[in-house]
């Protein structure tokens, strides 16, 4: 006789490798699920929440728009008189309260006409410099002789008129004064004194390549 066999107890939980089985009814679910789950995450790609809109209309609603800054407000030109002189660069206007004027001065320059020699560097350079007066509320005199000229090291720059030695700012006008120096490499300083008091320095580089 065969004797019947019993077949023995699975373990709970456990199934040997190649065995799992689909139930047709759950990968349906399963597909459907995944697809819902495809298109929500589809949708949330292509638009935007209009919860992030509604934040930022609320701040700003709340704490008000972000000001816009508004531009620096130009600098007010320096003043000199006879009693307080400036110290500026080269380029800057000074108001000058002088007796029985006012007026705005401005030094610019140098203009530079390298000194070359034969096939060298030059050491050297013609500085054209230009004095401007205007908004004088008098008549203003200057001579080319009430600006004088040194260099880094305390020596004196000759400097001599490139057209008048004089002249005369009356309100309304502008005149100009120009005046010229030989400069080597290096710092400078112009000086400007009225009556032989000083009113204004302006400092300035020679650069010769």
């Amino acid at each position: 006789m065969t004797a019947a066999r019993i077949a023995a107890p699975r373990r709970a939980g456990l199934r040997r490798p190649g065995t799992w089985r689909t139930n047709p009814k759950t990968a349906l679910a399963t597909l459907a699920c995944t697809a819902l789950t495809l298109a929500a995450l589809a949708g949330c790609g292509g638009h935007s929440t209009p919860k992030a809109t509604d934040d930022a209309a609320k701040t700003v609603k709340n704490l008000g728009a972000v000001p816009i800054p508004s531009p620096p407000t130009a600098q007010a030109t320096p003043t000199a008189s006879e009693k307080r002189l400036q110290l500026l660069a080269m380029g800057y206007s000074v108001r000058a309260q002088l007796p029985g004027v006012n007026a705005v001065v401005t030094a610019g320059g140098p203009t530079e006409n390298p000194i070359t020699k034969s096939g060298g560097v030059p050491d050297h350079a013609t500085g054209t410099i230009t004095v401007t007066v205007h908004e004088a509320t008098g008549p203003l005199t200057l001579h080319a002789a009430d600006f004088t000229s040194r260099d880094e090291n305390g020596k004196p720059i000759p400097l001599s008129a490139d057209g008048p030695a004089t002249i005369t700012a009356r309100p309304g006008q502008t005149a100009a004064l120009t005046l010229s120096g030989t400069y080597q490499a290096g710092a400078a300083e112009l000086t400007w004194r009225h009556d032989g008091k000083t009113i204004a320095v302006w400092d300035f580089n020679i650069e010769l390549d």
